[in-house]
C-alpha cells in the first residue's frame, strides 16, 4: 500500500519521459499528433459506450449457462481503457490497448433458474413419506394479543 503514492509520483515522470524518446526519433510534431488523436480516440469511446455496455451485457447473458468474466466487465474495461486514452501518454495508452484485447478469463456458472427445490418439493423416495391426520384448530385472538 505504501508503493501507490510512490508510483503516483513516478506516473508522469516515466509518461513525459516516453514522449520526449519517442519524440527524439520521429519527431515532435507527430508526437503531438499521436497524443491529440488517442485523446480524440478515448474521448469518442467514452461517448458511444453507453448504448453499447447494456447491449454487450444482453448479449452475454443470452450466451448461455457458462460466461467468461472477462466479456461481463467489458463494459467496464471499454470504459477504463476511454479513460486512459484520453489521458496524454505512451503508457497509458498501452495500457489501454491491452484493456481492449479480447481475452477470455475463467468461465462462471450463471444461476438461470429459480432457486433449487428443497426435499419437500421433489418426490418422495425410500420411505420419505409420513402418513397421518389433522384437523384444523382456529383460535379466536383477542385483538389485544395479536402480533401486528
Amino acid at each position: 500500500m505504501r508503493a501507490l503514492p510512490l508510483l503516483l509520483l513516478i506516473y508522469p515522470f516515466a509518461e513525459i519521459a516516453a514522449l520526449v524518446a519517442l519524440a527524439g526519433r520521429i519527431g515532435g510534431f507527430a508526437v503531438f499528433m499521436l497524443v491529440i488523436l488517442s485523446s480524440l480516440l478515448g474521448l469518442w469511446m467514452l461517448r458511444n459506450q453507453k448504448l453499447g455496455a447494456l447491449l454487450t451485457l444482453g448479449s452475454v447473458l443470452r450466451q448461455g449457462d457458462k460466461v467468461s468474466l472477462y466479456s461481463l466487465l467489458w463494459p467496464l474495461r471499454y470504459a477504463l481503457a476511454g479513460l486512459l486514452f484520453l489521458l496524454p501518454g505512451l503508457l497509458s495508452d498501452l495500457a489501454a490497448i491491452l484493456l481492449l484485447l479480447p481475452l477470455k478469463g475463467p468461465d462462471i456458472q450463471l444461476r438461470t433458474a429459480g432457486p433449487s427445490p428443497g426435499p419437500a418439493a421433489g418426490p418422495a423416495q425410500n420411505g420419505d413419506i409420513i402418513e397421518g391426520e389433522y384437523h384444523r384448530v382456529d383460535e379466536d385472538t383477542p385483538p389485544g394479543r395479536r402480533l401486528q
